[in-house]
């Protein structure tokens, strides 16, 4: 081997060994041996996504599950805290203001919130949301409606946050977007109506003023006898009429949130809030006959939104 060529391999030897010692000094792996979980409630749901990590997470790491009627007990500030639903991460906030969390299973909106009235940051606090981005859910509706032009949503006191989401998501899906504010005390047929009527496609935003049981309903009366696609945000709202929704299981939230945890514990690499990377397209076929339209197979739906978050 000639000098030059000798001198090129030390230069790569120097620099990979570098680039080791410069990822074992800076990104050491989670070195503490437990991990403590606080569950918002016994329900159903968190208890699914509690055993989904447990089964999924790779890691010998001990974990202790807690209630917010047991959170006294926890023995000493966590070395790792992992909340389950929107309550358990309001009091972890409150009650360990200096332990890193991972929150999972709530909405962005809530996590957003509450992180701003907290002294927190993302650099110990991160979180897998329940909710479905935007971008997901308008590149569903333009992949159902390829023609269409304008969508309609209808937005309430806690929704309204996500309004500039939804613009910037109808700017990369070429939709433009019309939307009107949904008070408690307004009438929702004489609110909903006019939007619906007046796009190609309704998106439904969940929020607790605005999409209750009689709005929603009313959503779906209006969108079949008007012939309109309508976005739903569940399963039920499928199974109700809604032409087509995108979601996430709690088993499909409990395994995205596991390998956030592995990745954690095993590199130190702290994760970044995301949504969902696991989902599932669902289809009324029923309802696309009502208002005759086409539907893609849902497989390709499903292939086409992997990626987008």
């Amino acid at each position: 081997m000639n000098n030059r060529k000798w001198n090129i391999t030390k230069i790569r030897l120097v620099t990979i060994v570098a680039s080791l010692l410069f990822t074992s000094i800076f990104c050491p792996a989670f070195a503490a041996g437990k991990l403590t979980v606080l569950v918002s409630s016994e329900s159903p749901a968190y208890q699914v996504v509690v055993r989904t990590i447990r089964r999924t997470l790779q890691s010998n790491i001990q974990i202790e599950e807690y209630t917010p009627a047991t959170i006294d007990t926890i023995p000493a500030p966590p070395q790792l805290l992992l909340t389950v639903g929107s309550a358990a991460f309001e009091i972890a906030l409150d009650k360990f203001p200096e332990a890193p969390v991972i929150a999972s299973f709530l909405p962005r909106r809530v996590f957003e919130q509450l992180l701003s009235n907290s002294p927190r940051s993302l650099q110990n606090t991160t979180a897998i949301f329940i909710d479905q981005s935007m971008l997901r859910q308008l590149t569903l509706a333009r992949l159902i409606s390829p023609q269409g032009t304008t969508i309609g949503t209808v937005f309430g006191a806690s929704s309204i946050k996500e309004s500039q989401r939804l613009h910037q998501a109808a700017a990369e899906t070429g939709f433009r977007i019309k939307s009107v504010l949904l008070n408690p005390d307004d009438n929702p047929v004489n609110t909903m109506q006019p939007v619906i009527q007046d796009t190609d496609i309704f998106l439904a935003i969940p929020d607790k003023s605005a999409f209750n049981r009689a709005s929603a309903k009313w959503s779906l009366f209006i969108t079949l006898r008007g012939r309109k696609p309508l976005i739903g945000f569940s399963e039920k709202y499928v199974d109700a009429g809604a032409l087509a929704a995108v979601f996430s299981s709690p088993e499909q939230i409990g395994k995205h949130t596991a390998e956030a945890l592995n990745t954690f514990i095993t590199t130190g690499s702290w994760p970044k809030p995301e949504h969902p990377k696991y989902f599932t397209v669902k289809l009324n076929y029923q309802s696309a006959h009502t208002i005759q339209i086409q539907l893609p197979n849902t497989d390709i739906l499903q292939h086409q939104l992997e990626g987008i978050n």
